[in-house]
């Protein structure tokens, strides 16, 4: 494809900022430093099943379009010495074959076998000497269907980043051929730490007078501003009232049932109908988002009492997207918000309008972004301590629940129907890991959980299908014909307790 033809190609021109600035924000920074610790380790996986398995030769032109088209796909990850922010720089030695990779999986190509070789995949550390991504071709599922294990670094995008990439990349027709790659500019030498460090250091120092300019003028902007508008004086002060609220939040204390911590990760998944969750939603008056947190917390507290454990509010993180119509694609942008969970409420409903309200509250916060602001002093704090205070946040949370809205049609690669699309983000410290995302009127719902919190996880999973269908159950209720009439939900079911034997013997047979 010629220069003229991908200048005007706007599929390639949204491409081609996808994933934003080369040198990493703040926030992105302390992701990819922070893996100093294991623990903290930020990889993204998503696993897409197809209909039949794709073939080999049709997937690898399908890669190579991307990576021509993506150029974030083709850059590594440098760290200035002494000054800037890890920085994107592309590969001179970019090896297609290293990232593109299929295996075969054993006979009978169960589902559990397929997570379990998707967690192998997402625990092994990235090659931080090339561009940290993978994608893994599992051959062999039952039924003549395969699934693509996409795995990255989150410093390279979010969740809803992937999905804006997967939407433009993925066909609506199976027998569409796979498109011509465009041209890559021929890398140069991969810029040096030092070089990359001197670089970011001359070009401040330039923008040093305009910098101080742009203040001073800024400053003397705002002092005007607020004699005259002392309504500005009042917005300021409700910020920094605000960013007090926002910092000084303590979690509650977590569940002593995940309060252990390992390297190792467990994938599960469930699947729900999209059309329940809006029978629902619409029922109870309520997003789809509050029916997935009431039900998981329903879920939780289910949990508990099986083990023989009173349920008490529990700490749980979840994102808030601040993404504009503005941000470029891919990235990260998103305010974490700490929830003490009402984990004892036996009533959905009340689950329901106790989440409303407390996203309510949390959106009106005028210091929502207070933590991103913060980041670039975090930036520069020893490395230890940017892993301790990463650690201190996310090993406070028992779980951080995430939901993303998918692709809402039937899409195909490679000449294969993507058929279920399930979502696993980090646990870097806390207990488990849970995302939802909409695909073609599914619902898969991805737990990532670390294996030493999660010690009964096919007890969890069958608590998680209970608390969930409990809210869906709502929509089933206000459509049926007869609704006013029907006789009140029968009471829940005594809770089991499990002696500690049957725990242990549970846990390594789920293994």
């Amino acid at each position: 494809m010629s220069k003229a033809n991908r200048q005007t190609d706007p599929l390639l021109d949204e491409l081609r900022h996808w994933g934003g600035p080369d040198e990493m924000s703040a926030f992105e920074a302390v992701m990819w430093l922070a893996e100093v610790d294991p623990r903290l380790r930020s990889t993204i996986v998503s696993i897409m099943v197809f209909d039949s398995t794709p073939d080999w030769a049709r997937l690898q032109a399908e890669f190579r379009w991307l990576v021509a088209a993506v150029r974030r796909f083709r850059q590594k990850v440098v760290v200035p010495a002494r000054i800037g922010n890890p920085t994107w720089v592309e590969d001179p030695d970019f090896d297609f074959d290293y990232h593109l990779r299929r295996q075969q999986l054993p006979a009978p190509g169960s589902e559990r076998q397929m997570f379990d070789a998707a967690a192998l995949i997402a625990m092994a550390p990235f090659d931080r000497a090339r561009p940290p991504w993978e994608a893994t071709l599992l051959e062999g599922l039952d039924g003549g269907r395969a699934a693509l294990v996409l795995k990255m670094h989150h410093a390279a995008t979010d969740g809803l980043g992937i999905v804006q990439l997967l939407q433009r990349i993925f066909h609506k027709d199976r027998e569409a051929l796979p498109r011509p790659a465009p041209a890559v500019p021929r890398a140069r030498r991969a810029a040096s730490a030092r070089r990359l460090g001197l670089k970011t250091l001359r070009s401040r120092l330039a923008a040093l007078p305009a910098t101080a300019v742009g203040t001073a003028g800024a400053l003397g902007r705002k002092a005007s501003a607020l004699l005259k508008y002392p309504e500005d004086v009042q917005q300021t002060l409700d910020y920094l009232a605000s960013a007090r609220r926002m910092l000084g939040i303590k979690p509650v204390p977590g569940s002593g049932l995940f309060k252990r911590r390992s390297l190792s990760w467990r994938l599960d998944g469930i699947e729900l109908p999209l059309a329940d969750f809006k029978a629902a939603s619409k029922a109870a008056e309520a997003s789809i988002n509050d029916l997935f947190l009431a039900g998981l917390i329903g879920g939780f507290r289910r949990y508990h009492e099986r083990l023989g454990v009173s349920p008490r509010p529990m700490p749980i993180g979840f994102p808030i997207s601040l993404r504009t119509e503005a941000d470029a694609m891919g990235g990260n942008k998103f305010a974490g918000s700490q929830y003490a969970a009402p984990m004892a409420e036996r009533d959905p409903i009340a689950r329901i309008r106790h989440i409303q309200q407390f996203v309510r509250d949390t959106r009106a916060e005028p210091a929502l972004d207070v933590m991103i602001r913060m980041m670039p002093v975090v930036t520069r704090l020893p490395i230890g301590v940017v892993t301790k205070l990463t650690a201190d946040f996310t090993t406070a949370q028992d779980a951080q629940i995430s939901n993303v809205p998918g692709i809402p049609h039937p899409v195909y690669f490679a000449g294969a129907r993507v058929v279920q699309y399930w979502p696993y983000a980090p646990v870097p410290g806390c207990g488990m890991m849970i995302a939802m995302l909409s695909h073609d009127g599914r619902c898969c719902i991805g737990i990532n959980s670390d294996r030493a919190a999660v010690t009964e996880p096919e007890l969890l999973l069958e608590c998680f299908r209970e608390g969930l269908d409990e809210v869906l159950a709502l929509g089933r209720v206000a459509t049926a014909p007869d609704r006013h009439h029907q006789p009140p939900p029968a009471a829940p079911a005594a809770p089991k307790t499990r002696s500690k034997s049957r725990s242990q013997t549970t846990r390594a047979e789920s293994r």
